[in-house]
């Protein structure tokens, strides 16, 4: 008897299995037919053990050259891992102090920048700007034709006024290029030259390049651009070779690794460990920031840190104006890891070949509680009571007014200007079930959740979000809405 129970759970194990593969593969080919996406690859993989994996299309439409494993993609802003680690390892080996005032090393900044810390820069608490958002996209290259030199992008931070007092609020910002040259300051060589060393060599990542046009690079991917005439000026109509950027800017701290799927597989599952990082460097990529006044923030050192269905995910997006995006989903806890490339980029995020919402989706197969919202379906709801209570906190979250049903470690700085206002639109909620989780080790914000409310939020626009409650009931978290 325990020998045929046994030989059906391996079968229907290979079954499950082979059918999330299957899933996976046609999600992907559909990504790539609804969004023209010249190439794509995309990894999934668990406790180091790759789970699926899939290489489509062309690495150069001209050349009529196949993606493979070996294509050597650019992954634009995910690249900021790899400047937090090494940051993170300069403090480790006493090169450096997170609390170290950045004009310490970049003594002619501002004197508004003495306050911005290290750590201010790898969380996106300093206030500082990101450049590259200055520029109107109808002006085209303007900023990457006038500006050649690291000390040119510089100049442009420096002439621009904090948004913030450093470590009072969280706006994603260029910091990682700062610290770029901050490891360049201190180790008087090149900030590639540094990763490789440190980094790429000793983890045998034989296939990730900190970039440049110049350099001969194995297997590098070509960039393909969306060119929209009605939002940024260019002869070409359509799909056509991604925008030419200053030389340097291909390497920016902020921006600038080229690698393979593989590769950054191999860099993940290091710092699932202390392979690379101590325990606490690693505590600083994967746990919540916290302000100055103790509010945590999404961003750690590298990564946004944030619950979804009940898990702790960290993730990453990456796009270029060069022609690529790319998307990392990880769960740090059970080193699980979906990895998305693509060689497509446009003038706004409905052209990005890789998204946040496709590595959900395939995460989804593995973890059903990943699964979109809107699938579910109304059920009674038993306790009004609660509900209404959630309904008004709702409606009252832009005024961030003390709330009796509300836990103390409640995260408000998590959620944007804009995200709170839509959120207090709701004018009811449907319950879509909930699920007691108080013996799942789910611990949110220094909290143990007790139990998970799914509600769909009924206004102009419907959204779906997961609710997270302490033993008394309060809420400790809110998820980042759905839309249908």
């Amino acid at each position: 008897m325990k020998r045929s129970v046994l030989i059906f759970l391996v079968i229907f194990l290979y079954y499950s299995i082979a059918n999330s593969q299957n899933e996976a593969h046609r999600i992907i080919k559909e990504r790539m037919n609804s969004k023209n996406i010249p190439g794509m690859a995309f990894l999934i993989a668990k406790d180091g053990k790759i789970l699926d994996e899939g290489y489509y299309g062309k690495a150069n439409l001209e050349l009529d050259v196949e993606v493979t494993k070996k294509s050597v993609f650019a992954i634009a802003s995910m690249s900021k891992t790899y400047t937090a680690a090494a940051i993170l390892l300069m403090a480790e080996k006493g090169l450096l102090n997170l609390d170290d005032s950045i004009k310490k090393y970049i003594p002619e900044a501002p004197d508004t920048w003495e306050p911005i810390t290290i750590k201010h820069l790898l969380t996106h608490s300093s206030g500082i700007v990101e450049d590259w958002s200055l520029y109107s996209w109808n002006e085209s290259n303007e900023l990457f034709l006038k500006t050649q030199t690291d000390a040119d992008f510089l100049k442009i931070h420096f002439e621009e006024e904090l948004k913030f007092n450093p470590g009072t609020d969280v706006s994603y910002a260029s910091g990682h290029f700062v610290l770029g040259i901050v490891i360049e300051r201190i180790t008087g060589e090149f900030y590639g030259a540094y990763l490789e060393k440190n980094i790429f060599r000793p983890l045998s990542l034989k296939e990730t390049f900190v970039d440049h046009p110049y350099k001969i690079i194995p297997h590098r991917v070509s960039g393909y651009f969306i060119h929209d005439p009605d939002i940024i000026n260019s002869p070409v109509s359509g799909l056509g070779n991604g925008l030419v950027i200053a030389p340097v800017a291909h390497g920016r701290g902020d921006a600038g690794i080229r690698t393979t799927a593989n590769d950054l597989l191999k860099f993940y599952n290091a710092l699932f460990t202390t392979k690379l990082l101590n325990e606490q460097s690693r505590k600083m990529m994967f746990e919540p920031a916290t302000l100055e006044n103790g509010d945590f923030i999404s961003t750690g050192a590298g990564w946004m840190n944030w619950p979804l269905g009940g898990i702790p995910i960290s993730e990453h997006s990456g796009g270029f104006r060069t022609g690529f995006s790319s998307q990392s989903l990880v769960i740090p806890e059970d080193k699980f890891v979906v990895i998305v490339l693509t060689n497509l980029k446009g003038p706004d995020s409905s052209y990005s070949g890789a998204s946040f919402t496709l590595t959900k989706k395939l995460a989804s197969l593995y973890y059903p509680e990943l699964e979109r919202l809107s699938k579910k379906s109304p059920v009674e709801d038993t306790d009004t009571e609660l509900t209404n209570s959630h309904i008004d906190f709702f409606q009252r979250i832009t005024s961030n007014a003390a709330n009796e049903n509300v836990n103390q470690n409640f995260p408000i700085s998590y959620y944007s200007k804009n995200l709170k206002k839509s959120i207090s639109e709701t004018e009811s909620i449907t319950l879509l079930g909930e699920r007691n989780v108080q013996n799942n080790g789910v611990n949110i914000f220094n909290v143990n959740i007790h139990k998970l409310r799914y509600y769909r939020l009924n206004s102009k626009k419907k959204l779906y979000t997961t609710v997270y409650l302490d033993e008394d009931e309060k809420l400790v978290f809110i998820d980042y809405p759905e839309t249908e």
